[in-house]
C-alpha cells in the first residue's frame, strides 16, 4: 500500500506536541520511545488510509473512538509496519498493551478524553526472575568485588547490579537518578518509581530505599571514578561545580565521542550491562549453584521483593525476597 504525505495534517502536528510534552522527564525513556513509536504508526495509519481521512482534521478526530478502533486493528494485523510482519496472523500481546497504554497517556495530555475498542488479551508470559541461589552467589560476588582497583567499568557495573538487587529499580529509572538522589551518610536512595501501567492521571512515586552496606561501598568507589570522568575542567578540582552532568550513571569510553562523562542512557546502559553479565558469567562459570544470568536487567529486578527505608535505623539495608514479578 503507498503511503500519501500527510505532513500538513493539523492532527499531526497537534499530536507532535502532545507527544514531545508527554515525553518530557520523569517519563522514562522506555516509555518515551513507545510515545513516539505509537505516534508514529498513527501517522503511517493516516498515510495508507487504514483509518478514517477526517482523522487528518483536528487532534480529537485522530483520537475518536471509531479512528482508534480502525488504528488498533490495523496494527494487530501488521499493515503499520515498514517491513512485513514475520506473523501477521499472531499478534503481540504485550504490544497491543502498549498501544493502549501509550494512547491513554496522549489523550490525557491532549484533554480528549478516550474510548478504546473493548477486546479479549490473552495473559502475558514473564519470563522467569532470577532465582535465589544464583543470586545469593551474586551477593557474594557483589561483596568481594566492591573494592578499588576495578577498571572503572567493572566499578560502575557492580554499583548498577547492587542498586537493582536493593531497589528492584527499571533501567529507566536507572537512568533518571541523579548524584544527589544517593545519600551515603545514611545509606539511602531516591527513586522516582516509572511503572509502565501507572495510572497516567497519577503523579510519578517518589521513594526512598535502605542500601546494604555492599551497594553502599559499591556506589562510593563507582562516585570517586565518575568525579574524575565528568570533570569539565582538567584545571580546577572535581565537584559539582566543575563536572559535564549530575547523571549518577555516565559513559567510560563512549563511541564517537572524545571524551567520557556522558549521561548514560537507556540503550548504553542495556549495552553496558549485557556485556558485563557476559563477562560475570564467563568469571562465574562452575560456581557450584551458578546459572547464567539473563543479559538483560528486567529478570534480575523483578526477582527484588522491596521493602523502604527505615529512617530510624539507615544502617539497615532492605530486606529482599523472591518473588514472581512487580
Amino acid at each position: 500500500m503507498a503511503d500519501t504525505p500527510t505532513a500538513a495534517a493539523p492532527s499531526l502536528e497537534d499530536l507532535s506536541a502532545v507527544v514531545d510534552r508527554a515525553c518530557e522527564p520523569p517519563t522514562g525513556a522506555s516509555r518515551a520511545k513507545q510515545l513516539r513509536w505509537v505516534a508514529g504508526e498513527l501517522r503511517t495509519a493516516l498515510e495508507r488510509g487504514a483509518i478514517p481521512p477526517t482523522a487528518a482534521r483536528s487532534l480529537a478526530a485522530l483520537l475518536a473512538p471509531d479512528t482508534l478502533a480502525a488504528y488498533l486493528t490495523a496494527a494487530e494485523r501488521g499493515l503499520l509496519r515498514r517491513r512485513p510482519a514475520a506473523r501477521p496472523e499472531h499478534p503481540s500481546p504485550a504490544s497491543i498493551r502498549v498501544r493502549e497504554d501509550c494512547l491513554r497517556i496522549l489523550g490525557v495530555q491532549a484533554g480528549v478524553p478516550l474510548t478504546l475498542p473493548e477486546r479479549d488479551l490473552p495473559k502475558v508470559a514473564l519470563r522467569s526472575v532470577v532465582a535465589a541461589r544464583p543470586r545469593g552467589i551474586l551477593l557474594a560476588h557483589l561483596e568481594h568485588a566492591a573494592r578499588p582497583g576495578q577498571g572503572d567499568a567493572r566499578t560502575r557495573i557492580l554499583a548498577i547490579i547492587g542498586t537493582v538487587l536493593d531497589t528492584g529499580c527499571r533501567a529507566g529509572e536507572l537512568c533518571a537518578l541523579r548524584t544527589h538522589d544517593v545519600d551515603l551518610r545514611r545509606g539511602t536512595i531516591r527513586l522516582t518509581r516509572l511503572p509502565q501501567h501507572r495510572d497516567p492521571h497519577a503523579p510519578p512515586a517518589t521513594e526512598t530505599v535502605a542500601l546494604s552496606g555492599t551497594t553502599r561501598a559499591a556506589l562510593r568507589h563507582w562516585l570517586a571514578a565518575r568525579a574524575r570522568l565528568t570533570v569539565r575542567d582538567a584545571a580546577q578540582p572535581p565537584g559539582p561545580g566543575n563536572e559535564t552532568t549530575d547523571a549518577l550513571w555516565v559513559s567510560i569510553a563512549p563511541s564517537g565521542h572524545p571524551r567520557p562523562g556522558l549521561p548514560l542512557h537507556f540503550r548504553g546502559l542495556a549495552r553496558a550491562y549485557a556485556r558485563a553479565i557476559h563477562d560475570l558469567n564467563t568469571d562465574m562459570a562452575g560456581q557450584p549453584g551458578w546459572q547464567p544470568l539473563p543479559q538483560r536487567m528486567e529478570p534480575l529486578r523483578r526477582a527484588i521483593e522491596l521493602h523502604p527505608a527505615d529512617p530510624a535505623d539507615p544502617e539497615r539495608g532492605p530486606r529482599q525476597a523472591r518473588r514472581g514479578h512487580r
